[in-house]
């Protein structure tokens, strides 16, 4: 499969956010799992209306942020399956901040389709971003995840891709 990554278009938004609520699943059954069914309603009443918000707000055009997605040219083996169309089509999405006055960036919501995870996709993302990250002079990179084991993907995924150190963080649920 040859995969092309290029700027998000407006025409992309409906994938894309397909993708992140797709992609986003066992995240919020995990975070189901830690804080009780309860407490995750409470403080998550419509977690996928609230990604679709999130990862859409960050593509808006007057949005600093830039959005890349990456596309496959045709996966012959998983159109056999009735998986996906022989054609070209979006099977992930990149989402980056540039603080262009501290040289810093950094990655936000971004994800592959659960269909094409597994295959190198999220690996060819990051260095496509991170290459993008060095031309705009940026000196340093940043992107955060979870602890849990649902994000364990996308740990090994991070750290593959160069980023080292996870800085521990806790996030924690009460309710009131």
């Amino acid at each position: 499969m040859n995969l092309i990554i290029r700027s998000f278009r407006d025409s992309d938004l409906d994938t894309v956010l397909d993708i992140a609520v797709a992609a986003w699943q066992p995240i919020f059954a995990s975070s189901k799992e830690i804080v009780g069914n309860e407490l995750f309603e409470l403080t998550h009443p419509d977690p996928d209306a609230s990604k679709r918000a999130q990862v859409a707000g960050a593509c808006r055009d007057d949005d600093p942020r830039q959005v890349w997605v990456a596309e496959s040219d045709g996966d012959k083996e998983l159109a056999t399956k009735g998986e996906g169309p022989p054609g070209a089509k979006i099977i992930g999405f990149i989402i980056v901040h540039m603080y262009l006055e501290r040289k810093v960036a950094e990655i936000g919501n971004n994800a592959v389709s659960p269909a094409f995870q597994g295959r190198g996709i999220g690996a060819q993302m990051y260095a496509f971003v991170l290459e993008r990250m060095r031309e705009a002079g940026m000196k340093a990179a940043i992107v955060t995840t979870g602890g849990d084991v649902a994000h364990a993907p996308a740990r090994r995924a991070y750290e593959k891709a160069g980023f080292s150190g996870p800085v521990p963080s806790m996030e924690y649920h009460i309710e009131l």
